[in-house]
């Protein structure tokens, strides 16, 4: 609504209308549904299915939050997954690896032994391989974590970085590695650890480990509360609801803004624009890939990271 406001203010003439679908009902007829040119929503990956049922001709579709909604983009060509899947982390987790790598540098994927079918870390080793990027692997047991700082700094370049990334998301292994590899820095070994988003969840790890260890992070949100649009954004939220934005607030207000504007900007054949209108919102970058036959992924991710005098960066957004 707050976008919605600010485009109307702007001269852009907005006719919006708002559903409760709580009750199971979408609140509007076939007719109304397939002559909207954007329809935001629904959450759930099992009420867009349902809402395609109603309407197979809906113009455009934006899946604003589910994750799992992704799984439906081969299936309808107008779709839109607006959250940016875990995998563009990972494929971002690579790239920026071959970005910072230097002559000297040693790459080093640390994983579980006997990880779990499905693991996302052999997903997150795949990205890698897949960036023909060099690497020593090293694996043990989170049982073997207090004996093996020894054969870890066997693995480590002394002259050189070394650039780490750790292929698990068990947050008792994460925080048994990072825990190690303190210890590494503290004998002096050069280290930058990568990884995506997850890792900032773990409660057990300390944030002193984050910037010890000069993390750095794809993030599918994040927030700068230094940047001057995000402060103007939470002072008019305050002023309108009387409360703070919360994390679905900004992706509220990233969603409508951009792609009402984007429609305002190119009328009915907005979609066919997607593709090279990458933009930065408050919370997220939208940078849409169109998927085969089916619909749009937005892959576009932010790069931060934790520096050693305890600040935390973000970066100029990943290409």
């Amino acid at each position: 609504l707050l976008a919605a406001r600010e485009l109307g203010e702007s001269g852009i003439n907005i006719d919006m209308n708002v559903y409760d679908i709580s009750n199971g009902s979408f609140g509007a007829t076939k007719n109304e549904l397939e002559s909207s040119d954007i329809i935001i929503g629904p959450v759930a990956a099992a009420d867009i299915n349902r809402l395609y049922a109603v309407a197979p001709e809906i113009k455009a579709l934006i899946s604003p939050l589910d994750p799992k909604a992704e799984q439906l983009i081969d299936r309808y060509c107008t779709m839109v997954h607006a959250p940016a899947p875990r995998m563009s982390q990972y494929e971002d987790i690579a790239q920026w690896i071959k970005e910072d790598l230097m002559p000297g540098d040693r790459v080093i994927v640390i994983s579980e032994k006997e990880v779990r079918k499905g693991d996302e870390g052999r997903i997150l080793r795949a990205a890698i391989d897949s960036a023909h990027i060099a690497y020593t692997p090293f694996s043990y047991s989170i049982l073997e974590g207090r004996k093996i700082q020894e054969p870890l700094e066997a693995k480590m370049t002394a002259e050189g970085t070394n650039r780490v990334v750790i292929a698990s998301e068990s947050e008792a292994f994460v925080n048994d590695v990072v825990r190690n590899l303190n210890l590494t820095i503290h004998n002096k070994f050069n280290v930058v650890l990568y990884a995506p988003a997850k890792i900032r969840t773990f409660e057990t790890i300390e944030i002193e480990n984050f910037h010890n260890t000069n993390l750095h992070a794809s993030l599918t949100y994040y927030i700068d509360y230094s940047n001057a649009d995000v402060k103007s954004f939470i002072k008019k939220y305050r002023t309108l609801f009387k409360t703070e934005p919360t994390q679905f607030a900004f992706q509220g207000y990233d969603v409508a803004h951009y792609f009402i504007n984007l429609c305002n900007k190119y009328g009915k054949r907005w979609p066919e624009k997607l593709e090279e209108s990458e933009k930065a919102m408050l919370q997220s970058t939208f940078k849409c890939i169109k998927q085969g036959t089916g619909g749009y992924v937005n892959t576009g991710v932010r790069r931060i990271i934790y520096d050693k005098n305890w600040s935390v960066k973000l970066l100029t957004e990943a290409n």
